[in-house]
């Protein structure tokens, strides 16, 4: 690490935010195999399993601005650990469920309540950084939580994995337990503050075109991280190396980490949403060449490159906030979650498609020519306005 991230863990709060979103990643990251091997074990079917794994997203989603917003309002001291309980008590009823042989409803079900209770711990620490370390390192806390998450979605499999190699029961046990870890532990981080500080309202989509804008190019940006999910695994079938598919997701996610780590430790002058749709457009761009990969090693140039600019796109996408939503709070960032959200899921279920019918290249040209094409005209509004 360069001294800007080790003068930034060098500060007591910052380091116990970052613990808590460490153990936080962990069980975000393990979430959805554990739910989808702990109801495949009871049904013995991928269908009702994949079914858990959608109510778990959908309500998640659906849900995160109200979650958000009651941490704002009524204090993360009391609800983030509040909500924790309520995620591994879902998670512990589930594995319950399962090993009783319980009806696949029911596990849809209670799979849903885990979503619908899942403690904004990412999104309440974002608004942190700000009050803990000093301006010159907030990006740097920006960088290192989008590292983190990333990182998350990497090693979480492996450990829900891992588990499962052991018992059926301790994956869900662990996943709550983490989240309940980090809920606790991003605590002491509000020890320097007096009190949780009230954040300011959202405003209106018609008060806020800014915001509005955001919201949009998430949708398309989430829409472009859908399609790479579902495609890269059709395309690593489809070259005979099914295998692969996790390396090359991986190999996504250490581009984004590394752009992120290089990305924080700059000096810009440009706007912070003119950075962040910059780096959407410049995504888009890189991702013209997947749909000309011809076999996995090509796709995993790409997908590496690519990840170069995504990770931009998260500590750029923090920044505007505090812009947009100026003394914003929890719920800032669940609205654009929840955008990202609903596009991964429309991406996911059209290139699941189009793989299928029209091969692996169209779906990677679809995500590169939205992605281009929302983030182009936004720079293009933008600067029309000026």
């Amino acid at each position: 690490m360069t001294a800007t991230y080790a003068a930034l863990l060098g500060q007591r709060p910052a380091r116990r935010l970052v613990y808590a979103l460490v153990v936080t990643t962990l069980s975000y990251g393990m979430l959805s195999l554990t739910v989808l091997l702990t109801v495949q074990h009871t049904t013995g079917s991928y269908r009702e399993a994949g079914f858990a794994v959608a109510a778990f997203a959908l309500l998640a989603g659906v849900s995160a601005p109200l979650r958000g917003r009651l941490v704002d309002r009524r204090g993360a001291r009391i609800w983030l650990p509040a909500l924790a309980g309520g995620y591994a008590g879902f998670l512990l009823a589930l594995d319950v469920a399962a090993h009783a042989g319980a009806p696949a409803v029911l596990l849809v079900l209670l799979a849903g309540g885990t979503g619908a209770s899942a403690p904004p711990i990412f999104a309440s620490a974002r608004p942190l950084w700000s009050q803990l370390v000093d301006p010159v390192l907030v990006r740097r806390g920006y960088a290192v939580t989008s590292l983190l998450f990333d990182a998350g979605q990497i090693v979480g499999p492996l450990v829900a994995a891992a588990a499962f190699l052991v018992s059926s029961w301790p994956g869900a046990i662990l996943c709550g337990a983490f989240a309940v870890a980090g809920a606790l532990l991003s605590l002491p981080a509000r020890e320097g503050l007096h009190s949780d500080v009230q954040p300011e309202p959202m405003p209106s989509l018609k008060e806020s075109r800014a915001l509005a804008g955001l919201l949009a190019v998430s949708v398309v940006l989430g829409g472009a991280q859908g399609v790479v999910v579902v495609t890269v695994p059709a395309a690593a079938a489809h070259w005979g190396h099914a295998s692969l598919a996790g390396v090359l997701l991986a190999l996504f996610a250490a581009g984004s980490v590394s752009g992120a780590l290089w990305f924080g430790t700059r000096r810009w002058r440009a706007a912070a949403l003119d950075r962040y749709l910059v780096a959407v457009l410049a995504l888009g761009l890189l991702l013209v060449p997947a749909a000309l990969a011809g076999n996995a090693a090509e796709l995993g140039v790409v997908l590496l490159v690519a990840g170069l600019a995504f990770g931009p796109a998260t500590v750029s996408m923090f920044e505007v906030l505090d812009v947009v939503v100026p003394g914003g709070g929890a719920e800032s960032l669940t609205w654009v979650t929840t955008a990202e959200a609903a596009g991964s899921a429309a991406g996911s279920a059209l290139s699941g498609v189009l793989a299928t019918r029209s091969g692996i290249s169209v779906p990677f040209a679809l995500a590169a020519a939205t992605t281009v094409l929302a983030a182009g005209a936004a720079l293009v509004l933008r600067r029309g306005r000026r």
